[in-house]
């Protein structure tokens, strides 16, 4: 089990090189797609302030999404970003073992250096 959690490590950490971060994707607008690597809380409600429902689990496929809303830009935990609400476009597992189907909506915030890669506008 070790040995699996050190590759599934290894191979996110081979992602992280190669993909680029939100910060060099000026163009970013509502209905742009893209994966995001590292963890994210997820909020199923559409309020900065809501409760934290869920948070995704680091692992090499990251979380596939779509651009429903730029809200707004602000920092958070002393790190620059945006705020995005986004639609869920493949199922994830998330801390807890639960599996979250594709399709729902989330309010996330996204730091400048998060990871994206297979960005589409």
């Amino acid at each position: 089990m070790k040995r699996f959690l050190l590759l599934i490590y290894i191979l996110s950490l081979a992602l992280f090189a190669h993909g680029n971060t939100l910060a060099e994707y000026s163009e970013i607008k509502e209905s742009s797609s893209f994966r995001i690597m590292g963890e994210i809380d997820l909020r199923t409600e559409k309020d900065y302030s809501a409760e934290v429902k869920y948070r995704t689990l680091n692992h090499e496929g990251g979380m596939k999404v779509t651009v429903l809303e730029i809200l707004k830009r602000d920092v958070q935990n002393n790190e620059p970003g945006n705020w995005f609400y986004v639609l869920l476009t493949s199922p994830l597992w998330v801390y807890g073992g639960e599996w979250i189907e594709k399709y729902q909506k989330f309010l996330i915030f996204l730091p400048d250096d998060t990871p994206i890669c297979d960005f589409e506008d």
